[in-house]
């Protein structure tokens, strides 16, 4: 199964490259201030060609051998998971993140005795009980 971002959430950010783009044309052909016109230019490029890739490219992937994230800038992905095959069990809580903020937490413990801390991204997050539901399937064991 793999699981991805609605379509429509990378199409808002490059909606809004594309209007960022006519709006430092408008600046431009209006003759307006040449520095309105580079910050429209410069939001377009962020937009378009920084966050509307990233989104279209989240993805968590579980399939018979691994549930694998990628996330992250296109130019330097992140990638977090782990093999089924290595898995004694995997316990969800919660942890204190960034800002003193309640985050959720995947334990997962291998059967060489390491233990892993994952913390899942939105879209995993989003996903939760399905995947859940799946790898319980698979006969791993989730402690909630």
């Amino acid at each position: 199964m793999i699981y991805t971002l609605p379509s429509y959430i990378p199409g808002i950010a490059v909606a809004i490259a594309v209007i960022a783009v006519l709006v430092g044309a408008l600046l431009l052909w209006g003759r307006k201030p040449l520095r309105f016109a580079l910050i429209a230019f410069l939001v377009a490029a962020i937009a378009g060609g920084i966050f509307a890739p990233m989104l279209a490219m989240d993805r968590v992937v579980l399939d018979d051998q691994k549930l694998e994230q990628t996330t992250g800038f296109w130019f330097a992905p992140t990638v977090k998971g782990f093999r089924l095959a290595d898995v004694a069990f995997v316990a969800i809580g919660t942890a204190r993140g960034r800002k003193n903020r309640v985050v959720e937490v995947w334990i997962v413990k291998m059967k060489n005795g390491e233990t892993r801390e994952i913390d899942p991204g939105d879209l995993w997050e989003m996903n939760g009980e399905d995947i859940v539901r799946r790898l319980r399937e698979k006969g791993i064991e989730v402690r909630r």
